[in-house]
C-alpha cells in the first residue's frame, strides 16, 4: 500500500500539474485572460505548477512530504478560487474547482499514508 499510494500521488500530480500548463498555455483555455499581472492568482497559479511537477518528480524520501505540501497548496488556492467564484454568483464556474480540490486532497491523504511507520516490536 506504502508505494501505490506515493505512485498515486506523483499521477495525480503530475495530472494536474499537466492541467496547469495547458491552463496557462491556452491562457485559460481560450477564456478569460489568466496571463495578466493584475490576475490576484497568477503568482499562486504558477507556484501550483512548478510545486506539483517538482515534487512529482523527487526522489522517494523526499517526494511524500513536497507532495503533501504541494497537493495541499493547489487545494487550498483551488478552494480559494472556487469560494470566489461563488461569492461573485458565478456557481458554474465555481463548481468546477471541485474537480481540482478533490484529487488534491485525496492525493495528498494517499502520500501521507505512505509515509506511516509500521509499529516494530520491542
Amino acid at each position: 500500500m506504502t508505494r501505490n499510494g506515493l505512485l498515486a500521488a506523483r499521477l495525480v500530480a503530475g495530472f494536474l500539474a499537466l492541467f496547469m500548463a495547458a491552463y496557462f498555455a491556452t491562457d485559460n483555455f481560450g477564456g478569460a485572460s489568466v496571463r495578466r499581472l493584475d490576475n490576484p492568482f497568477l503568482l499562486p497559479d504558477l507556484l501550483i505548477l512548478v510545486l506539483l511537477a517538482v515534487s512529482a518528480a523527487l526522489p522517494r524520501r523526499l517526494a511524500a512530504p513536497a507532495l503533501i505540501f504541494s497537493l495541499a497548496w493547489s487545494a487550498a488556492v483551488w478552494a480559494t478560487s472556487l469560494a470566489h467564484w461563488l461569492v461573485d454568483g458565478e456557481v458554474g464556474r465555481g463548481l468546477g474547482h471541485l474537480a481540482l480540490v478533490l484529487p488534491a486532497v485525496l492525493a495528498a491523504a494517499a502520500a501521507a499514508v505512505s509515509t506511516r511507520q509500521e509499529p516494530t516490536d520491542p
